[in-house]
């Protein structure tokens, strides 16, 4: 699994969620002004509901994102502050409320001229860093080390990047202080564009969207996944469905409903 650097209950900073920062993909086509989310998620205890509410400038960038519990009380919001001209986040900061009270942190982003993304710096309510992130980036503007220190300006993690672009990956290492490699992961690119350059394992539809493909799980078997969708007269995604399918020992297919997506547009 690739590293994940946790600052405070709000943000993890590594090399994925960097790569994702600025990538929209909330939507295909037409700006809406708001998405009204419902995501199913089933398992062996039943299923599990979380409902979701996007609110977006008139750039068409995300500006509010709010979380919900299956009673419809709130839980979490992100709130954000975009530079709309050069389309990057320039702060996020995130509220939660559970049974202990409530807690705020803000994420602001540090970019170069060339709008590269070079430094995150996670602060409390008062204004207290928790940890600072550092980043050196490649030609492309993707990041190829990050290194994560604490409030006190300790350097307790870093990540590095190797990118493989005719494939859309990325081969990320963890280093420890003595330099030898923790772990390593490959990760996607770009997702947006992830239907121009699919692997032998990946099947997409005429809209770019990926229709089959194998997970592999953490002892080494693989699942075939499958996926379904549904459109608006737009081509936004209003609904689509994940399958989970086993090949039993005797050569059957059991294929089961793992998650359900369904979103409401309002243009």
């Amino acid at each position: 699994m690739f590293l994940t650097l946790i600052c405070g209950v709000a943000n993890s900073q590594n090399i994925y969620s960097a790569l994702q920062l600025n990538q929209e993909r909330e939507y295909k086509t037409r700006r809406p002004k708001k998405i009204v989310e419902t995501n199913i998620f089933f398992n062996e205890s039943g299923k599990q509901v979380d409902k979701n509410e996007k609110t977006f400038d008139a750039a068409g960038m995300l500006l509010i994102e709010e979380r919900f519990d299956e009673t419809g009380k709130i839980k979490a919001r992100l709130s954000y502050n975009n530079d709309t001209v050069k389309r990057i986040i320039q702060s996020r900061t995130f509220e939660r409320w559970n049974q202990f009270g409530s807690s705020k942190e803000t994420a602001f982003y540090s970019y170069n001229s060339n709008n590269y993304l070079v430094g995150i710096a996670d602060k409390d309510s008062n204004g207290n860093i928790l940890c600072e992130s550092t980043l050196i980036c490649n030609d492309k503007g993707h990041p190829i080390q990050i290194s994560l220190f604490d409030r006190n300006g300790y350097l307790y993690g870093i990540e590095k990047a190797i990118y493989l672009y005719d494939r859309n990956k990325c081969i990320t290492s963890v280093i420890s202080n003595d330099g030898s490699i923790l772990s390593t992961d490959t990760i996607t690119i770009s997702y947006k564009n992830a239907y121009l350059i699919p692997s032998a394992r990946e099947r997409y539809n005429a809209n770019g969207d990926e229709v089959s493909w194998t997970r592999q799980n953490q002892n080494g078997t693989e699942i075939l996944m499958e996926e379904e969708y549904i459109y608006d007269e737009y081509g936004n995604c209003t609904e689509n469905k994940i399958y989970e399918i086993t090949i039993k020992t005797n050569g059957k297919q059991k294929k089961e409903i793992d998650r359900i997506f369904k979103k409401e547009y309002i243009y």
